[in-house]
Parts: C-alpha cells; structure tokens; sequence
C-alpha cells in the first residue's frame, strides 16, 4: 500500500466498523453460559450498492421503521416503498470520499445469538487509478426480514 489515502482508508474503514468484532465475552464456543452460538444465515432479499450524500459518515445502521429511514432524509438510498412491518434495512456506509473509485457490498448477514454479523468488502482505488475528482459517499443497503437483532460488523475486507 503506497498510497497514503489508501492507508488511512483501510484505517478508517476498519477502526470504525471491525472494533466491534471482539464483542465475545463467554467461552470459545462465543457464549457466555458454555452453550454454543451456532450462526445462522439470514436472506438477503435486495440489494442495492450507491452514493448517496445522506451518508456522509462512516458507519453501520440498522433501520427498523419507516421514521428511522426517512430521518436519513434522502428517499433514493433503497428503490422504491419498504413495508417496515416485515422488513428491515441494513446500511453500511464509507462515509465521506475525496473522489470516485470507492465501493463497499454488503455479502453476507449471518445471526449469532442476539446480533446480526454483517460480512463486507470495501475497495478503493488504487494509486495510480484515474478518478472523478468529486466527494462520494458510498454504500450497500440490503432488505432483510424482520429482526430485533443488534448489528454489528464482524468483517470488512
């Protein structure tokens, strides 16, 4: 990585929403009362992949109701209506970019106990790559069934 911007990328990236993946306070098996917390995987049911300036923060969101989506206050994040009474919406958002290049996707939700492990790959562009010379905020939302779950990032690539 000889690109300076790159490492504080990753750096950032990585503080703000790998830090919760040491969350295991119980045995090796992940729990605390020496049961096993088996994973299991929850169906994406869309996805979408964006910019959107709403989401000018680094950041992970678990929006549960429709007041907590339009208080995000840009109704182009996900197409079209969300019935809110049988899904969710997870964001996981890069925050503010100085140029083109940047992704992140959303590849896999998986439930363990109490919360939602989301897996992720985020790019960048490389040192030598030809960007748009504009701010970006990109994002991956994705529609999932209904859950009380707490979300947590467990791994971002």
């Amino acid at each position: 990585m000889q690109n300076p911007m790159m490492k504080l990328f990753v750096v950032a990236v990585l503080s703000c929403l790998a830090l919760v993946g040491c969350k295991n306070g119980g045995d090796a098996n992940g729990s605390a009362d020496g049961g096993s917390d088996l994973a299991q995987p929850v169906t994406i049911l869309e996805r979408v992949n964006g910019d959107s300036a709403a989401l000018k923060t680094i950041g992970k969101m678990h929006i549960e109701t429709k007041a907590q989506y339009d208080a995000l206050g840009d109704a182009n994040i996900f197409p079209g209506e969300i019935d809110f009474d049988a899904n969710d919406l997870v964001i996981v958002a890069l925050g503010e970019q100085s140029t083109g290049g940047y992704s992140i996707t959303i590849e896999s939700i998986q439930l363990q106990g109490g919360e939602l492990a989301v897996t992720g790959k985020a790019s960048a562009p490389g040192p030598d790559a030809i960007t748009t010379q504009a701010l970006t905020y990109p994002y991956s939302a994705v529609l999932i069934a209904n859950t009380s779950a707490d979300l947590i990032v467990t791994h971002l690539e």
